[in-house]
Parts: structure tokens; C-alpha cells; sequence
């Protein structure tokens, strides 16, 4: 068995940076299919400001931006005629529910499927950081402001001072530097909001003390299609799987871990074995010893632990 990179099957230019899509990244969805989109890529020229700059324009996170570009490791690298993987090809996490916001914390993105449209909407999103981590689970929206003003939490208070900003304002108004940005939703886990921002290269991240942020155009969006109590689900799926034609596609991200203890129990070779044996099983539909696979072991243990994003086929 060996994996292989998906063909390349739509090709994008980029030819300016400096206007950025209002809308999602939008795929054709009847509510049923378990992979959308196609990897495309962009070709870099001179008007190509910075690796934050590109991620905004093709709709994507930074950190799955720079996962499927490895050979990318600052601005310096973006010269004139680079090649830019776009992993814009989606394995979905789970059967989206309609008019249901659903967020998947390993790959940052967002999910909300229109179902009288027929449309899937995906978003990039920073997350909680380490120790600050997003709660998991199904929840509701509580209460949507435009222009908030921010109530500053007595965590932040408190982690500002411990970081040496002791004259942190304890209430922020409307504008460009409340973090907030111009949309808050509030979500039924109290003190948990989806929000803008007002610094864009935080999106695609962990960057949070816990709460979800967009994109300003992408969250202005997103407030015009939901509504007090609709649902949220927040879930924490960093391997998924899909089997189509008798080909396994795997897209890998990396694992979040909630707390710096936590990331200091992991134990790679664990993790490792047992997402080659759910790649296995879900390749055979039943309980395998992935001891006796050897190289096809191998190849599967290289890919997972260097993930690129994007769906790889495994044949």
C-alpha cells in the first residue's frame, strides 16, 4: 500500500492580494457527500504582500496555509512564480447538520450547510490556545450584537497583568481596536463568543483564550444566515477518513492539545499506531493487526506525521 498526493485538478492564479473575497469558500452539498472541493494552487506574483495576505485572499487559515506548503517557512519565500498549494479539498468531519454552525478544532475551520440553497459555507477560525482551549460539545447561540462593546473577562484581566500590561481597560468600546471587531455571537457555554477581530493574521491559529474568531467579512457573512438559538457544535476530530471507488483518502491535522500537561503526556508512537489502525480498518472494513503491513505501515506512519491539510489517497 502507498499513499500518494491527490492530483491537482483546478488551477488559480493570483493575481492581486489586495481584495478580499466577502463570502465563504462555497462547495455544492446535497447533505450527503463525505468529500468537497478540489487542491488547487496559485501561482505567486509580484503584487503577493505576505504568506498572511495570501491565506485571506483563497479564504483559508494560516496554519493549514503552511502545512500544505512546507517548503514555505516566511514571507521571504514568496518570490515571483512560486508554486502555492491551496487545500481547499475537504474531507467533512461528519454529516453537517443543516442551518447548524459546526467547528472542528484541529483543522480550524467552520462549517454551515444551507440545505434549501444546497450549499456548503467553510470558513477558516482561530482557536483557543493551549490551556485556553474552546469548549467542546453542542450548544446554541445566545445572544448576536453588532458593534459590541467588550466587558473585558477576569481571566484576561488577570492574564494581561501576569504579563505586564497592568492598565489592561476593564470595558473596550466599538472600533478598530476592540478585538471584538463589529460582530459578537454569543454562545449558550457562558463567556464563550464567535467573534471578528481586529488583527486578521490571528485567523486560522490558536490565538484565543477560548472563544471562536473569523475573518470581518467572513463572520459579517456568517451573521446574516443564523439567528438567536441556532445550533452550534464544537468537535475535535484531527483524523478523518473516506473511502470512495475502493480508494481510502486520509486528511490528517495536527491533535490540539487542551493543556500544556496534557501535551506533555502525549505519546506520539501511540497516537501513531492508532490512527494506522483506524486507516486500516476503515481500508478493510474490519479489525487488522497493523503489525504485519510493513512498508505500507511505514508510508502511512511518514504521511501522518508530517499532515499536509488536505486529503491524500492511499492505494
Amino acid at each position: 500500500m502507498k499513499y500518494n498526493v491527490l492530483h491537482i485538478v483546478i488551477v488559480t492564479l493570483a493575481l492581486s492580494l489586495g481584495c478580499y473575497s466577502a463570502e465563504a469558500r462555497t462547495y455544492r452539498y446535497d447533505g450527503q457527500s463525505s468529500m468537497v472541493g478540489e487542491l488547487e494552487y496559485a501561482v505567486v506574483d509580484a503584487n503577493c504582500n505576505n504568506l498572511h495576505d495570501l491565506a485571506r485572499q483563497y479564504n483559508i487559515g494560516y496554519d493549514a496555509l503552511m502545512s500544505a506548503n512546507p517548503h514555505l517557512s516566511n514571507d521571504q519565500d514568496l518570490e515571483p512564480g512560486l508554486l502555492v498549494y491551496i487545500p481547499n479539498k475537504i474531507i467533512l468531519p461528519q454529516k453537517i447538520k443543516p442551518q447548524t454552525v459546526t467547528i472542528n478544532l484541529p483543522e480550524k475551520r467552520m462549517f454551515y450547510y444551507d440545505d434549501v440553497q444546497k450549499k456548503l459555507f467553510v470558513w477558516p477560525v482561530g482557536v483557543g490556545r493551549i490551556d485556553h482551549p474552546t469548549p467542546e460539545g453542542k450548544m446554541y447561540i445566545a445572544q448576536m450584537r453588532y458593534k459590541p462593546t467588550w466587558h473585558v473577562p477576569k481571566g484576561v484581566l488577570a492574564e494581561a497583568r501576569k504579563n505586564g500590561f497592568t492598565d489592561h481597560p476593564t470595558i473596550m468600546r466599538p472600533g478598530p481596536a476592540n478585538p471584538l471587531g463589529e460582530y459578537a455571537i454569543h454562545l449558550s457555554a457562558q463567556t464563550y463568543l464567535i467573534h471578528s477581530t481586529n488583527n486578521p493574521d490571528l485567523i486560522g491559529k490558536r490565538n484565543t483564550s477560548g472563544c471562536i474568531n473569523l475573518y470581518p467579512e467572513h463572520i459579517a457573512d456568517l451573521y446574516q444566515k443564523i439567528h438567536v438559538r441556532s445550533g452550534v457544535e464544537v468537535i475535535n476530530i484531527p483524523l478523518k477518513t473516506y473511502l470512495h471507488r475502493g480508494i481510502l483518502y486520509v486528511e490528517r491535522h495536527e491533535p490540539l492539545w487542551r493543556t500544556s500537561a496534557e501535551k506533555q503526556q502525549y505519546d506520539l508512537s501511540l497516537a501513531l499506531h492508532h490512527d494506522i489502525e483506524q486507516i486500516i480498518q476503515a481500508k478493510l472494513k474490519n479489525p487488522v493487526n497493523i503489525v504485519n503491513h510493513g512498508d505500507s505501515v511505514d508510508n502511512m506512519t511518514e504521511m501522518l506525521q508530517n499532515p499536509v491539510s488536505y486529503p491524500v489517497a492511499i492505494q
